[in-house]
């Protein structure tokens, strides 16, 4: 489906009553060309013969990991990282073929499968290594060696990465592709800590890179990216950026949302002052209020801490949706299905007008709108 970039939330309704289900309630909207502007603005900040792994993982964050797998890698991504087999044996049942980076290690009895989808694995230990290299039954394969710093969630002591390399030396046929090392590092938090680590897995790499100079080092996440641009190494893994999300607290990146969630007004009433509504009848109404419900709740990824910020903060109500540039304040609790927003700065609202709301991206199951 495509439409005008300038079309407002009802005439991309109309368009889509016209191409799709006449019942659909909630939808989201995905951008692709962002996602490749933004794809693009990536590899243009790299060094020189420098690649990046595109995270398509947890269904491309929301976005559709095919759709989005296709887009960035015609703007330039290397490779393509998923967090398990199941996340590359979609892609490649989709009849994508570039290589898929593994961003986390899988289980060893997994070993042939994982050759068969093609994909570069990640390793821990030598037993996973070896697995590999029995499964692979004298063919040549590659994998990253993942080294823990702090983040505790897995991968191999540094200490311990020399008697590792010793050994994988010996298993004919089999390249150690890179290392990685994915840090704990939160901008704003602890950038003396991230830096000094980062030093460490430079300094821990140089003498194996000096050995192969085609060995790739992936460090070099989102925040890291923007934050730490000396550090960017050979092999950059960006999710957030691709889709927008820039956590930096000191750079700004040119990138652009892609995503957007409507739903349609299902009800507008009229709520007197004084009422008590909602679950528990806990919500006072402050004034005269026009209210609208939209089918939309926490199943659906509403919460009360969205990804995205379309909201705004005020003495009442904290949570917002958004219609022709109005917000929409949230009245009462969330439901899992539905959620009231205070439509009275918004006169002639009426069932079917289009609203749109904060989601998690990777929550919602509502159809997908690509242009």
């Amino acid at each position: 489906m495509s439409y005008a970039k300038n079309d407002m939330p009802d005439t991309i309704f109309n368009k889509m009553r016209r191409m799709a289900s006449p019942s659909l309630m909630k939808w989201v909207e995905i951008d692709l060309g962002v996602i490749a502007g933004n794809a693009a603005w990536i590899r243009s900040q790299l060094p020189k013969g420098a690649g990046f792994v595109a995270a398509v993982k947890a269904d491309g964050y929301g976005h559709g990991a095919v759709e989005v797998a296709k887009t960035v890698l015609k703007a330039g991504a290397e490779r393509l990282g998923v967090r398990d087999l199941a996340e590359a044996a979609v892609l490649r049942k989709a009849g994508i073929k570039a290589p898929i980076q593994m961003l986390a290690p899988f289980l060893s009895e997994d070993s042939a499968e994982a050759l068969r989808l093609g994909v570069i694995p990640v390793i821990e230990s030598l037993a996973q290594a070896k697995a590999l290299h029995r499964a692979a039954k004298g063919k040549k394969f590659r994998l990253q060696v993942d080294l823990e710093f702090g983040l505790a969630r897995w991968g191999l002591p540094p200490k311990e990465l020399p008697a590792l390399m010793a050994a994988l030396a010996k298993l004919g046929g089999l390249t150690v592709d890179g290392l990685a090392a994915h840090l704990g590092y939160m901008p704003g938090k602890n950038a003396v800590e991230a830096e000094e680590k980062l030093g460490a897995f430079t300094r821990l790499a140089a003498p194996y890179q000096r050995l192969n100079p085609e060995l790739r080092l992936r460090a070099a996440n989102s925040t890291v990216f923007m934050d730490f641009p000396h550090r960017r190494f050979d092999l950059a893994c960006v999710g957030n950026l691709l889709y927008g999300i820039n956590r930096s607290k000191v750079k700004p990146a040119a990138l652009k949302m892609p995503w957007r969630f409507f739903a349609r007004v299902l009800s507008v009433r009229e709520a007197a002052k004084g009422a008590s509504i909602g679950y528990a009848s806990e919500y006072l109404v402050p004034r005269r209020m026009t209210l609208a419900t939209l089918p939309v709740g926490y199943a659906d990824g509403l919460t009360m801490q969205p990804a995205e910020r379309l909201i705004g903060l005020g003495a009442s109500q904290s949570f917002w949706g958004k219609r022709n540039g109005v917000n929409l304040p949230f009245v009462g609790r969330c439901g899992i299905s539905h959620v009231l927003v205070d439509a009275t700065g918004l006169p002639g609202i009426k069932p079917g007008d289009a609203v749109e709301l904060p989601i998690r991206r990777t929550a919602s199951r509502a159809p997908r709108v690509y242009r």
